[in-house]
């Protein structure tokens, strides 16, 4: 193959494929953010934006550095402060996205990354599930691959280089 052939085949792998992939996805029929959420979190205010953790409590984040103890929305926000802070995240737990009650130990969760269920700070959906199983039976029906949370992690602050930010 020329370098020609290898751009194009590259071009169609890493964009279009995955693009075709989510707009044939299932629309996900869940709301989020929460209108008139509960109260899932005493912490209401993320640390980062200020959005309201309620609203958002399906991806909402707490982790630890050697400055204290942080609450953020998203894992937009988390790759934010740990670019500012300029520090790996420790202790981090998360949200599970259909069981909003539940947080999990993001280093045992399962994260479905690009699926049709809306971002939360970004374009490109980072959503975390307790069981291997559910993440890649979301996946097949909504799209999305099935990663770790240093996988998710680094898609998010891919975003936050790249401007796949949004509000």
């Amino acid at each position: 193959m020329n370098r020609r052939s290898v751009f194009v085949f590259f071009i169609l792998v890493f964009f279009c494929i995955p693009a075709t992939s989510v707009l044939s996805a299932e629309k996900l029929d869940i709301e989020h953010p929460i209108k008139n959420p509960k109260k899932y979190t005493e912490k209401e205010k993320c640390d980062n934006c200020g959005m309201d953790r309620n609203k958002f409590a399906r991806t909402r984040y707490e982790f630890q550095t050697s400055k204290g103890a942080f609450h953020v929305c998203s894992i937009h926000c988390v790759a934010v402060m740990v670019i500012k802070l300029n520090e790996k995240p420790k202790n981090v737990k998360v949200a599970e996205y259909l069981h909003p009650d539940n947080m999990l130990d993001a280093e045992k969760a399962f994260f479905v990354v690009g699926s049709s269920a809306p971002g939360t700070m970004t374009r490109k959906s980072k959503i975390a599930f307790s069981s291997k199983d559910d993440a890649w039976k979301f996946a097949a029906k909504y799209a999305g691959i099935v990663t770790n949370f240093e996988g998710a992690l680094s898609e998010a602050k891919m975003d936050v280089h790249g401007g796949g930010h949004k509000h």
